[in-house]
């Protein structure tokens, strides 16, 4: 007898256990904002609606935006090389950071950016 309680409680256990991850899984996709329905979203997520931003109403749309990038200096690591010279054997130089520049670029970003409605009055002179 105990050892079809035991039996019985580990698979009842085992169950409960299964469905309790899938409920965290399905809650975790939740609220995403992608078109995939529950799919994980690799946007920043919508602000929140101001209330008549400069006197219009409208709506935050995620738009593909261009945004400059200033142009900075990166330490590169440059790995250890080594040569080869005839009479003098071989010759290798340590590895060492060296600074780099990087120019500026625009870069592609998703963006929410306010879109003001625009009325159209029909009918008027």
């Amino acid at each position: 007898m105990a050892l079809k309680s035991s039996i019985f409680s580990l698979a009842l256990g085992t169950l409960l256990l299964g469905s309790s991850a899938l409920a965290q899984e399905a809650q975790g996709f939740r609220g995403g904002h992608g078109p995939g329905y529950g799919a994980p979203s690799h946007h920043p997520p919508r602000p929140s609606r101001p209330s008549r931003p400069s006197g219009q109403e409208g709506r935050y749309e995620l738009q593909t935006v261009q945004v400059w990038s200033q142009g900075r200096y990166e330490q590169v690591w440059v790995p250890e090389q080594c040569h080869y010279r005839p009479r003098r054997g071989k010759h290798c130089e340590g590895g060492y950071y060296e600074q780099r520049w990087v120019p500026g670029r625009y870069e592609t970003v998703e963006k929410w950016v306010w879109v003001p409605v625009r009325y159209h009055r029909y009918g008027r002179s």
